[in-house]
């Protein structure tokens, strides 16, 4: 991957987080036609769980940039992280597009979220491939934890807008 790269690990998460949250939606789906009631508990559940991993890994992810742009810190590039970035790239709006298209065909405000967040990290493989390429040519260090700190800021402020929504209704 790209050592020391917070912009990279932020991505990474954020790609993470977005699995799990797809996977979580799966098993809802499939129990919903088990247990109705039990479904919609796991849903809060899981909307709880993502958005509090989303504001602790803003904060993982913005406390590395802060390091990394205090101490100047020079992440070493390599192909994969480029590669991963732009795969993703490639990938995820599709994807996030697929599930918008699902989620309003089966009504799921659930599913939207899930796919407003998949079509987020796709936003987060553009600025991370960005990062990345513009400290591999240009010798930009700072560009990698500045992308970190967007990426923080990003996941802080979904994860409390995820928690408040379904807080308040």
């Amino acid at each position: 991957m790209l050592d020391n790269s917070a912009a990279l690990a932020g991505f990474a998460l954020n790609a993470l987080l977005d699995s799990t949250a797809s996977a979580v939606l799966v098993w809802r789906f499939s129990m919903e036609r088990r247990d109705p009631v039990g479904a919609e508990r796991l849903e809060r559940r899981a909307l709880y769980g993502v958005a509090f991993a989303m504001v602790l890994f803003a904060f993982y992810v913005g406390f590395q940039a802060v390091r990394g742009l205090v101490d100047g810190s020079h992440p070493e590039a390599s192909v994969f992280g480029v590669i991963v970035s732009t795969a993703s790239l490639i990938v995820l709006p599709w994807l996030g597009r697929l599930k918008l298209r699902l989620a309003a065909r089966m009504a799921s405000g659930a599913l939207r979220g899930d796919a407003i967040l998949t079509l987020a990290s796709a936003t987060l493989a553009a600025t991370t491939l960005a990062a990345l390429l513009a400290n591999s040519a240009l010798a930009w260090w700072w560009a990698d934890p500045v992308v970190a700190l967007l990426i923080a800021t990003t996941l802080a402020i979904e994860g409390a807008r995820v928690a408040l929504r379904h807080r308040f209704g």
